[in-house]
């Protein structure tokens, strides 16, 4: 059995783990991986640099640690979220964006842009690799099942969720800048985001036209010919 000391020692240094983990997320949020140092870590901890070192080898260290940690915790979101949504494609994704919108923004192409190119080919493989999984994949299955159920029509997934993901990243934008939209919180951007990813922009009436001069001209050429 351990002793009182044991214990104690391994909830702070749990705790210290739990810290840096904290803080870093917020610097690399921030200021992006390149302009973040272990001392200014070490700063917004309150710890000695050294003590880092204990629970990281390197800065790059800590960062894939940051990264997984954020991406293990939009999996987990993401699966309680879209589990109490309903099943249509609609449904399923204002669960995700309702997700996403009440957490920090991941920042995917500063990340990618700016601070993947600065680690190990190892690193960014790795990184590349989680996201997939617990970001993408999950993204991905809506409209997958979507296109089972053909609620939509044959689209590359991958493209469908890059997409999905991108707009609701831009909405974390929108919020903070001046706009013409009548309402700017997130669920009302989202909302309206999600009616143009499934059905467009153009509005029935112009869509409905459009398919009566098509369907005019094809009789027209059956008559003449």
């Amino acid at each position: 059995m351990a002793s009182d000391s044991a214990i104690s020692l391994a909830a702070k240094q749990t705790d210290g783990y739990e810290l840096i983990l904290d803080r870093a997320e917020t610097l690399f949020r921030e200021q992006g991986y390149n302009q973040v140092s272990m001392r200014d870590i070490a700063t917004a901890t309150g710890m000695r640099q050294a003590s880092l070192y204990y629970h990281f080898a390197s800065k790059e260290q800590l960062f894939i640690a940051v990264r997984e940690n954020i991406f293990a915790q939009h999996r987990i979101g993401l699966e309680q979220s879209l589990a109490g949504a309903g099943q249509d494609l609609r449904s399923q994704l204002q669960g995700a964006a309702t997700w996403f919108l009440s957490q920090p923004p991941i920042k995917f192409l500063s990340m990618l842009q700016s601070d993947m190119p600065a680690l190990s080919p190892e690193a960014q493989q790795h990184l590349f690799e989680v996201a997939t999984q617990n970001v993408f994949n999950p993204i991905q299955q809506i409209f997958l099942a979507a296109q089972v159920d053909e609620q939509i029509r044959p689209v590359c997934p991958d493209l469908l969720a890059g997409f999905f993901l991108s707009l609701v990243e831009s909405i974390h934008q929108f919020q903070n800048i001046q706009t013409k939209c009548q309402d700017t919180s997130g669920a009302a951007m989202a909302e309206q985001m999600i009616s143009v990813l499934l059905q467009g922009v153009q509005n029935e009436v112009s869509s409905a036209t459009s398919l009566g001069g098509l369907e005019s001209i094809k009789a027209n050429v059956i008559t003449t010919s």
